[in-house]
């Protein structure tokens, strides 16, 4: 930190001086705060692209946009005065970032040959269980296998999840050794010799606005979802899998854009460093 004689109490552009010789103690700079704020905004905004394209691959992840918008003054957000009033106490601040939307589009459908991979054609979510405690959770991911127990699993982390059934149990393949079941397209398991075993349950939520992110491509509702009947249900396609809906040439567009807004921010932070030093220097030289 500078140190300065004394000249008085105020110098003339505002900044306030020790009584003795001392420390001079400014206001952040206005300019420079905006374009900090820029910089932490388009940060997040290349953290959240970077998890998309990190997440190219991954079945049944939704692609994430930072959601951004313009920072009101303290008297415009207490309601002292009115948006765009042209007031100096209505200068904007900015902008600044309130979190992140899912865009919950259907991903591309691919053919895996895997008779266990499934994928949804159209509306509707999976119904699976985490074995470690119970709580239920929504995906799109069909990228189940079957355990020993003849089980339909999925395991995203370290967490394990079985797929549910219309009637709340796993889905469970009587003779798990076998290789003669195979699941239609309405999600009826048959087992040769047996018939129909069970239904795969889909459902879909009230509001997609409840959904909360709890993996890549799991979330959690925190409100009601009502069952599909039969005649609204979409077609499950076994031996195919829903892929990521990141469209990765949008992706790397946006972080293009990003970074350079990042760069611009940063440079104006240093050219109103170097103004402002350059007006301090001038005012200690006059005084």
């Amino acid at each position: 930190m500078q140190h300065f004689i004394e000249v008085g109490p105020f110098l003339r552009n505002g900044l306030r001086l020790s009584e003795k010789v001392g420390r001079l103690h400014p206001p952040m700079s206005y300019g420079l705060y905006i374009s900090g704020e820029g910089v932490l905004s388009q940060e997040y905004r290349l953290q959240t692209i970077a998890n998309n394209i990190a997440n190219l691959e991954t079945p049944g992840f939704k692609r994430e946009l930072a959601l951004q918008m313009a920072r009101h003054t303290k008297s415009v957000e207490l309601d002292e005065i009115g948006f765009d009033t042209g007031l100096i106490t209505d200068i904007g601040g900015g902008v600044h970032t309130i979190g992140t939307h899912t865009e919950f589009k259907q991903g591309p459908i691919q053919a895996t040959e895997t008779s266990s991979d499934l994928a949804i054609q159209g509306d509707g979510w999976f119904r699976v269980r985490d074995m470690s405690n119970n709580e239920e959770y929504l995906t799109r991911a069909g990228n189940f296998h079957v355990d020993r127990n003849g089980n339909f699993v999925t395991e995203w982390g370290r967490s394990r999840f079985l797929l549910l059934d219309n009637e709340g149990g796993p889905v469970t393949v009587p003779n798990p050794a076998s290789k003669t079941w195979h699941i239609t397209d309405d999600g009826v398991l048959h087992e040769y010799g047996i018939g129909r075993v069970s239904q795969i349950d889909l459902v879909h939520p009230h509001d997609l606005k409840q959904m909360v992110k709890v993996g890549e491509n799991v979330y959690r509702l925190e409100g009601e979802y009502h069952v599909l009947p039969q005649e609204e249900r979409p077609r499950i396609r076994s031996g195919h899998l829903e892929m990521s809906a990141v469209n990765p040439s949008a992706e790397m567009i946006e972080m293009i854009v990003a970074s350079r807004a990042i760069e611009t921010n940063v440079k104006m932070m240093h050219t109103q460093d170097e103004a402002t030093g350059g007006l301090i220097s001038r005012v200690l030289r006059v005084s």
